[in-house]
C-alpha cells in the first residue's frame, strides 16, 4: 500500500494533483506554462523527442525560450529486460525531486526538477517521469570521456575533469550523501568551465540515492568501487583511454593526503576484484537478455 503522506513534505512551493489515472507535482511557477504546453497529470501534450542521450530516450519540452528535459525512469541491468519502464513505487520520482532541493540548498549544483509525475499501468505498476531545466551546453562525462579517445578534447582537460569530478564526489560523500549510480555518465560538466579556474559540475539521476547521518568507510569504497567497474567497461568498450590516469587524478581530488589516498585505493580495488566473477555473471546474463530481447521476430 503507498503511502501517499510523504507527498506532504514536499516543498511549499510545489503543487500536488491527484487524479484516478496519475500523481502530478509541479513548480507552482510553472504550473500554468505547462499546462498551457499540455503537460499535466494524464496528458503528454507537447513533448518531442530531445537531442540529449540518456539510459534511454529524453523528452523535451519548450517554454519559450527555455527547455525543460524529461526523463522516464527506466531500469537498469538485467531489470532492463524484465520490467522495462514498468515500477511498483510511484513514489520514486517525488523522493528524487526533494533530494534534488535538500542537495541545492548544501549548495552542490543540481539541475533543477520542475515536475515529477507517476501515471498508472495495468496490473499495479506505474510509469514515472522527472522534469527538469535544461543546462545548456554541458555533457556528461562519459562523453567528455569519448571526446577525449577521439582526439576530439584538449590535452590536459580529460584529467582536469577528473580532478573536479573528485572533489565533488568527495563533497557529496562528506554531507552524507551516497549516489545510487556513481557513474561519469550522471555527472554533466560544462567544457568551456574547465578551462578556467573551477570547473562547474553537476549531479544528475538521483533516484535510489539517499542521505544519512554519515558514511562509513565501507560505504565509501562500496560506492566508489562501483565507479571503478563502470570505469573498467568503459575501457573494455573504447570511450576510454587511461584508465590508471583518469583514476590517479580522480582519487587525488577526493583524497589529498596520499598515504590515505594510498589505503583507499587498495580498498577500492580489492572491493572490485572480489566482487568481479559476481558482476561478471550478470553482465553477461543482460547482455544475453538484451540479445535475445532485440531478436527480430521470424
Amino acid at each position: 500500500m503507498t503511502d501517499w503522506s510523504e507527498l506532504d513534505r514536499l516543498p511549499a512551493d510545489v503543487l500536488r494533483v491527484r487524479t484516478p489515472r496519475a500523481v502530478f507535482a509541479v513548480q507552482a511557477a510553472l504550473a500554468e506554462a505547462l499546462a498551457r504546453a499540455g503537460y499535466t497529470a494524464e496528458a503528454d501534450g507537447a513533448v518531442a523527442p530531445s537531442d540529449l542521450a540518456g539510459r534511454s530516450l529524453l523528452g523535451e519540452i519548450v517554454l519559450g525560450a527555455e527547455r525543460l528535459v524529461v526523463r522516464r525512469f527506466t531500469h537498469g541491468g538485467l531489470l532492463r529486460w524484465l520490467t522495462g519502464r514498468r515500477y511498483l513505487d510511484p513514489l520514486r520520482p517525488f523522493r528524487e525531486l526533494a533530494l534534488s532541493r535538500r542537495l541545492a540548498a548544501c549548495g552542490v549544483p543540481v539541475p533543477e526538477v520542475v515536475a515529477a509525475r507517476a501515471r498508472r499501468l495495468p496490473a499495479g505498476a506505474w510509469e514515472l517521469e522527472l522534469v527538469s531545466r535544461r543546462i545548456e551546453g554541458a555533457v556528461d562525462l562519459g562523453t567528455l570521456a569519448r571526446r577525449a579517445v577521439s582526439g576530439a578534447l584538449e590535452p590536459g582537460l580529460e584529467s582536469r575533469a577528473a580532478r573536479a569530478f573528485g572533489a565533488l564526489v568527495r563533497r557529496l560523500h562528506d554531507l552524507g550523501f551516497l549516489h545510487a549510480d556513481l557513474t561519469p555518465r550522471n555527472f554533466l560538466v560544462d567544457p568551456a568551465s574547465l578551462r578556467g579556474e573551477r570547473a562547474r559540475l553537476w549531479v544528475l539521476d538521483l533516484d535510489g540515492s539517499r542521505f544519512l547521518p554519515a558514511l562509513g568507510e565501507a560505504q565509501r569504497v562500496a560506492n566508489l568501487a562501483r565507479l571503478l567497474r563502470h570505469v573498467e567497461r568503459m575501457v573494455r568498450e573504447g570511450d576510454l583511454a587511461r584508465r590508471g590516469r583518469v583514476m590517479s587524478a580522480f582519487l587525488r581530488a577526493y583524497e589529498p593526503r596520499r598515504a590515505e589516498r594510498r589505503r583507499l585505493g587498495r580498498a577500492v580495488r580489492e572491493r572490485v576484484s572480489s566482487r568481479r566473477a559476481w558482476h561478471a555473471f550478470g553482465s553477461a546474463l543482460e547482455s544475453r537478455a538484451g540479445a535475445k530481447r532485440s531478436r527480430p521476430r521470424e
